[in-house]
């Protein structure tokens, strides 16, 4: 027995569609500054709803859409996003979330108003009263594999745009499968290969980025010093928000780093980015505890993220925080202190770039 019904279907999707079942005006929101899941996770729910409600979804999100491959996703993929102060949320029957959960505080909600369908592959927070379709928490390495499990399980029709978007999110959020990926992950990635279009999927992943791009890896790496196994970096003002993580990732590619954590100012938020090398790691946990009660952070297996607003704090102020940041995270990760050093000897921070405070 597969435990679908008698018309063939999986019991998901039977609640899913019986959830949302009438709807008229559907909007799909992702969390802010969307990565490649939630954007193809935003793509697979949309064509779903397509399919079975008739009905034309939009995609909203917050923040901006920074990092060059997200950028060609959208424009080779032809994915049509709205902001969210653009979106009249009265005027929407059914709010869907993708990659994220209320309460996790990047993907905020105008007050009061609660998602009909919350789908997300994140550790599970408190579902809210008035959820009807709650399909979070599970052990899978991406949010679009839960969507496109819905098409493959349930033999809908894949056209090419839809099948690359899904694919590349598990291709980003799994690193090719190498990073917390599951036999359920690598089931959608194989099914799903068969109807990508290739070609753009590499296009996508070898966008051009503009000169300035390069600047940015040099300041990481100027700024970046080790504390024992971990290396901490600040990246002072940045104009894309995404470039917390890009960074991180980058400097755990060194040899003997166990942990890397990221941070960075944008538009009066401090966002930070942890990442490990250990598969044992709990890296939300970490940002957790590193952000504390100044702002909102999350996470699973060895990647993580979160922001604390700086509001109109003074640059003393903003020191203060990124320096209890950095004690928090080494405290976490149990870092000794003492053993210090600039990750590339001879460089120091680089204080003629007027766009970095350093702690």
């Amino acid at each position: 027995m597969n435990g679908n019904d008698k018309d063939g279907r999986d019991p998901r999707l039977v609640q899913l569609l019986n959830a949302v079942r009438g709807r008229r005006k559907p909007l799909i929101q992702t969390h802010n500054n969307p990565d490649p899941d939630a954007l193809g996770s935003a793509v697979g729910m949309q064509a779903l709803y397509k399919r079975y409600l008739n009905a034309e979804a939009r995609i909203v999100f917050g923040g901006i859409v920074g990092r060059a491959e997200n950028r060609a996703m959208l424009r080779l993929l032809r994915i049509e996003i709205v902001p969210a102060h653009k979106v009249d949320y009265d005027s929407c029957d059914l709010l869907t979330l993708v990659d994220a959960q209320p309460g996790m505080g990047h993907a905020p909600l105008p007050e009061g108003r609660v998602p009909e369908v919350v789908i997300d592959h994140h550790p599970p927070r408190q579902k809210p009263a008035g959820t009807l379709y709650w399909d979070v928490g599970r052990p899978l390495g991406a949010t679009c594999t839960i969507v496109a499990l819905l098409f493959l399980r349930n033999r809908i029709p894949l056209d090419t745009k839809v099948a690359t978007a899904l694919l590349y999110g598990i291709k980003s959020d799994t690193h090719d499968l190498g990073e917390g990926a599951t036999p359920d992950d690598v089931e959608a990635f194989r099914e799903l290969l068969v109807h990508a279009d290739n070609s753009t999927l590499s296009r996508i992943e070898n966008a051009r980025v503009p000169p300035p791009y390069f600047a940015v890896f040099r300041r990481a790496i100027a700024n970046a010093l080790v504390y024992d196994f971990a290396c901490v970096s600040h990246l002072g003002k940045i104009d894309n928000p995404d470039m917390v993580a890009e960074m991180a990732d980058f400097l755990l590619r060194c040899e003997d780093l166990r942990w890397t954590m990221v941070t960075g100012i944008y538009n009066k938020t401090l966002h930070l980015s942890v990442r490990s090398s250990d598969p044992n790691a709990h890296a939300g946990g970490v940002a957790r505890l590193a952000v504390g009660v100044m702002g909102a952070a999350g996470g699973h297996g060895r990647m993580s993220g979160g922001q604390i607003p700086l509001g109109k704090a003074d640059k003393k102020t903003r020191l203060q925080v990124i320096s209890a940041v950095t004690d928090s995270f080494l405290d976490a990760v149990k870092a000794k202190r003492t053993l210090s050093h600039a990750l590339v000897a001879g460089t120091l921070p680089d204080e003629t770039d007027t766009s970095v405070e350093f702690p």
